[in-house]
């Protein structure tokens, strides 16, 4: 029986570290998506659509960071920007990419609804970019997809309001990065908090990376 027991809650603690909701597995599919799509350098047309329509389905805010590092962005242009907008266009003229800045732009703008946050940033090759959010104790779930044959680390600092810094971040592949990051849902303490998400570009050229919070 009590190994029984042990399994149970061996169980539901794996089933509630990554606590996410449909919507947040929704747009992180849909990134995976559009990453993949691009993978064989034409463009998989079915990807690009579902992508596109996961996208345009699912609830979803602009996530506004604000910067916490020396600046390490890179010029978006020529580099994939994870919204619905810019996939439809992509699928049928892929000169859009010349245009990334202005559907980046339009990203931030937009006023969808839902508890799910996204937005597209662009990292310089080999440097990392620190942002930060403010948080007010309640779970939130980070994740990370860089565009095609990027490859990333997400690690992220809570910061409480007496000062007391937790670090969590993903070890495995970290010396080469992974194309996507997506760590575990964290319980953030009670009252307001400071949330710092670090992007770290591994890759040799400049990548874009959407950024999703719930």
């Amino acid at each position: 029986m009590k190994r029984i027991l042990h399994f149970i809650l061996l169980c539901s603690i794996c089933v509630g570290a990554f606590a996410q909701s449909k919507e947040f597995e929704n747009v992180f599919r849909a990134c995976t998506l559009a990453q993949s799509s691009m993978s064989d350098g034409v463009g998989s047309q079915s990807e690009i659509r579902e992508a596109c329509s996961l996208l345009t389905l699912t609830e979803w805010s602009p996530l506004i960071l604000q910067q916490d590092s020396k600046n390490a962005e890179a010029a978006m242009k020529n580099h994939m920007v994870f919204s619905p907008e810019f996939l439809k266009d992509v699928a049928e003229n892929r000169k859009v990419y010349k245009k990334a800045k202005q559907y980046a732009e339009e990203q931030i703008a937009q006023q969808r609804g839902g508890s799910v946050q996204l937005c597209t940033k662009c990292i310089k090759a080999k440097q990392k970019m620190t942002y930060y959010i403010r948080a007010n104790g309640k779970p939130i779930n980070i994740a990370a997809v860089a565009e095609v044959n990027g490859l990333i680390n997400l690690s992220v600092i809570v910061k409480d309001g007496k000062g007391k810094e937790t670090p969590y971040k993903i070890n495995s592949d970290e010396f080469k990065g992974a194309s996507t990051r997506r760590l575990p849902t964290i319980i953030l303490p009670k009252g307001y908090s400071y949330v710092y998400i670090t992007i770290e570009n591994k890759s040799d050229k400049d990548k874009s990376v959407a950024i999703i919070v719930e």
